[in-house]
């Protein structure tokens, strides 16, 4: 069976919904989209530095981000994971919520609870990493270590 919410659980959430209010549907879009976006950041590391490391290399480079001049529909592949998740509008909202610039899509209410969230994993992503033996960079310097087109979004994982 699907893993999903009943169709009568749906009615009775549709029912106590409020549709007048703004910010509802960009929001909790919003909030599902980065969900998604940070578990797949991490979940794509896991794969990818076990088939790097088949295959001889030594480091990667993940992005944990939307790239600063991500938006408009295209981006790196954490604003694509936040695109197919949401909408444009959206992902635009958020990119800018991430580089602290005006946006009205998203209420404020959910803009803090986007940073907070969006911070604390990439903390504890990093944390995480660097506790388990990796060597972790992040920054302009990350950007001189290989050839990948790497911006300000992009962490470096190295295992060597």
């Amino acid at each position: 069976m699907v893993d999903m919410i009943r169709a009568e659980e749906a009615r009775q959430i549709a029912a106590s919904a409020n549709p007048e209010e703004e910010h509802a549907e960009a929001d909790t879009l919003a909030e599902n989209a980065m969900g998604w976006a940070t578990r797949n950041a991490m979940a794509r590391t896991n794969t990818r530095v076990r088939m790097y490391a088949k295959y001889g290399r030594t480091s990667l480079a993940v992005k944990f981000a939307p790239g600063e001049l991500d938006g408009k529909g295209t981006g790196n592949s954490f604003y694509n994971d936040l695109l197919a998740n949401s909408n444009t509008q959206v992902a635009d909202a958020i990119c800018a919520i991430i580089y602290n610039r005006e946006q009205d899509v998203i209420s404020d209410y959910e803009t803090a609870r986007l940073l907070n969230t969006f911070s604390a994993k990439a903390a504890k992503f990093v944390n995480d990493l660097t506790r388990m033996g990796y060597d972790v960079t992040v920054g302009d310097e990350a950007a001189s270590r290989q050839s990948a087109a790497l911006d300000d979004s992009t962490i470096i994982v190295s295992w060597a």
